[in-house]
């Protein structure tokens, strides 16, 4: 399954959100302390209103893309392929320790064979060539 990449319009659409909430937060501070300067007044007003374009643009810009990245993830394909490939890796995992649980049983089984062999010589039970 293929990764998918953001692009850098995605990432300029989020700071195009950031700068325009931060403008807009400056402005309406601006606007409620400066209420009776008239100019100031429309000055921060104006900005403010202004300071929604980047918003949108930012919001379709990040929408889009986000919606494609997202999408993977309600599809019922990229569901099966994750649950195939992660079969796939614990079967393998599997395999690959019960493998190795074989050949540690397996050397001290044989170990364990030599040591009587060894013992038996020792006494005397075990013919010698």
């Amino acid at each position: 399954m293929k990764e998918y990449n953001l692009s850098g319009k995605f990432y300029f659409g989020i700071i195009l959100i950031a700068i325009s909430l931060i403008i807009g937060k400056i402005t309406q501070i601006t606007f409620l302390f400066h209420y009776n300067d008239p100019t100031i007044r429309w000055t921060a007003l104006t900005i403010y209103i202004l300071s929604w374009v980047p918003f949108f643009i930012g919001a379709w810009w990040v929408g889009k893309e986000y919606t494609k990245a997202i999408r993977k993830y309600f599809s019922y394909k990229y569901y099966h392929q994750t649950i195939k490939s992660g079969t796939k890796k614990a079967i393998a995992k599997t395999k690959e320790r019960t493998k190795n649980l074989q050949n540690k049983v397996k050397n001290t089984f044989e170990l364990q064979k030599e040591k009587r062999k060894l013992s038996q010589k020792r006494r005397g039970l075990f013919p010698r060539n």
